[in-house]
């Protein structure tokens, strides 16, 4: 046995450590875990004991709300997203037209209409989003609509201060709306693509189809 000292005066076999083993063993302790050390103090009996250090409580984390893309505080809650007529029919809303972009930041992206009104905006509650076009109001810039009974497709001014253009015709109430007609949205066009109508209704394919009566 090959016995040795340590500079911490462990004492360990040199032929079975290359090191002292008491002291590898005290440096893998986590710090936080550490115990209290006993310090000797000459010419007293008593032992000071050295409490482990505290760390400061970490401050908590605000939660970030997944559709939250204005900044903390300004998400966008779905209020003004409407129901669309066959929602509450047949439990599902299918598509009953299109705007394609012909002009701006969205050329050649289609966006789908649903029954009932579609707002136009850039918020994320909006059904129509342009939020890449900044001359587009956040809400309700301009607003489709699709009668389901009457079978035919409206535009209407919505609540901003923007114009809102059909056929380079400004929209001040109600303006009825034919295949192919031209929506100018701030720096946008969009091209009104029915698929609903006097022709085809969802209501006709379901009726044969024994969902609704």
């Amino acid at each position: 046995m090959n016995l040795l000292r340590c500079a911490n005066g462990h004492y360990f076999d040199a032929d079975k450590y290359a090191e002292c083993p008491h002291c590898s063993q005290m440096m893998r302790h986590d710090l936080t875990q550490t115990e209290a050390i006993e310090i000797e103090q000459p010419g007293k009996d008593s032992v000071t004991t050295t409490p482990p250090p505290e760390f400061p409580p970490q401050p908590p984390v605000s939660p970030v709300d997944p559709g939250d893309d204005f900044g903390p505080g300004k998400f966008d809650s779905d209020a003004d997203v409407t129901v669309g007529y066959y929602s509450n029919l047949i439990g599902n809303e299918p598509v009953v037209g299109f705007l394609v972009c012909t002009k701006g930041e969205y050329f050649g992206d289609s966006f789908s209409l649903k029954s009932g009104r579609n707002f136009i905006g850039r918020a994320r509650n909006m059904d129509v989003i342009l939020d890449l076009d900044p001359a587009v109001s956040r809400e309700r810039h301009a607003i489709v609509v699709y009668e389901p009974r009457a079978r035919v497709f409206i535009a209407q001014a919505g609540d901003s201060h923007g114009m809102f253009y059909v056929n380079d015709k400004v929209v001040l109430t109600n303006e009825p709306l034919k295949a192919y007609d031209k929506l100018s949205i701030g720096n946008t066009e969009l091209m009104f693509i029915p698929c609903c109508g006097p022709e085809f209704s969802w209501d006709d394919v379901k009726r044969d189809s024994g969902m609704i009566c």
